[in-house]
């Protein structure tokens, strides 16, 4: 499914031509919404007694939404205008819906009477004597794709305690179309580089390193130039003075609009967390009171990133001892005692044995 899905308005602008079966009453100011201005103003409610049209309860710029944006028309980049007009039942709720200009792609157009019919509330007509009555109501919906703007994700998960960088400016974050890699421009790639940054204790950028491709090298050698401009705000150590730190981040590629995406493309690589080999000890010493009065860490081989028992995580119980007490560990008489724990984890490789029909 494209991307656009996440981000694709359908924005209601009103038209002026309001129709009703009741004779027409003033035209009240209205202002056209377009995508960027947001939704249609509220609408006051029918004096009571006076003759007038349906008028919608709430915004209509809330009949169509974000997810209501048809799939194969965002696969396909189509957008267009549909014009429509409900018959409003003395109830206030759409009791028949047409299309009275066509966006020229029928999805469009059926997800347009769709939505106002299962969203759209009205305060009913009313007729001269202020009767309610039934009437009807015409508006249109313009579905339109915006520019989807490629950009880099503020720090993922830090590896510096206990205060880590930050950017500095998180409009250095975003990616200008000139910074799209010309070669993969050409070829229709996108997808989203991660890759960790060293920050030194002045902000600056003094290495990147890709963790997981994009399946484009042309992507992730341009993540590596693109965020070697960001600065940031130094790591801060337990005494507040600025040291070395690391970030990760996401640099999500998005082809400019109307560019031919790339169909088929080879397969990109999975995260695997047990791509390393290594091992750690945490060995921590409780009093009788339960609190934390010594602590240990040994790591052997590399470390493994497995999220929240991440070494590098794991280590850190030990340099900042703020462990929170815990409930005291009872001896065979039921009074409380100290109690050394150890806790071991570990990734070894070995041939696989594999059952026949895997082979």
């Amino acid at each position: 499914m494209s991307i656009y899905v996440l981000v694709a308005l359908a924005a209601i602008s009103v038209e002026t031509n309001v129709e009703t079966t009741a004779p027409p009453a003033p035209p009240p100011m209205v202002v056209p919404v377009s995508t960027v201005d947001g939704p249609t103003p509220f609408a006051p409610p029918p004096k009571k007694g006076v003759e007038s049209p349906p008028i919608p309860r709430g915004s209509p710029g809330f009949w169509a939404n974000t997810g209501d944006y048809p799939t194969l028309a965002l696969k396909e980049e189509r957008e267009g205008i549909s014009a429509f007009r409900v018959t409003v039942g003395v109830g206030g709720r759409v009791t028949a819906c047409e299309i009275t200009e066509s966006s020229g792609h029928r999805d469009l157009d059926e997800a347009t009477c769709a939505n106002v019919t299962r969203r759209a509330v009205f305060y009913p007509a009313q007729d001269k004597k202020g009767k309610v009555t039934s009437g009807t109501y015409a508006n249109r919906i313009r579905w339109q794709i915006p520019v989807v703007a490629s950009y880099a994700t503020g720090p993922m998960r830090s590896e510096s305690y206990p205060y880590p960088p930050q950017p500095a400016n998180r409009a250095e974050l975003q990616v200008a179309t000139e910074d799209y890699p010309a070669a993969a421009l050409a070829s229709g790639e996108e997808g989203t580089s991660i890759f960790t940054l060293d920050i030194d204790d002045t902000g600056k950028v003094q290495g990147c390193s890709i963790t997981t491709s994009s399946g484009s090298l042309a992507l992730d050698q341009k993540a590596c130039v693109f965020s070697a401009r960001w600065k940031f705000q130094p790591a801060r150590d337990v005494n507040g003075k600025p040291t070395y730190g690391r970030t990760k981040h996401n640099l999500v590629w998005r082809l400019p609009k109307g560019t031919p995406r790339v169909t088929a493309g080879p397969a990109r690589p999975t995260y695997n967390p047990f791509e390393k080999s290594g091992s750690f000890t945490l060995t921590m010493d409780f009093d009788a009171q339960g609190k934390m009065a010594d602590c240990a860490f040994e790591k052997t081989g590399d470390n493994m990133p497995m999220g929240p028992l991440n070494p590098s995580r794991m280590e850190n119980v030990c340099s900042e001892m703020r462990s929170p007490n815990i409930k005291p560990f009872i001896d065979a008489e039921g009074k409380p005692e100290a109690r050394r724990v150890i806790f071991r984890m570990g990734v070894e490789h070995a041939d696989a044995v594999l059952p026949e029909k895997a082979k």
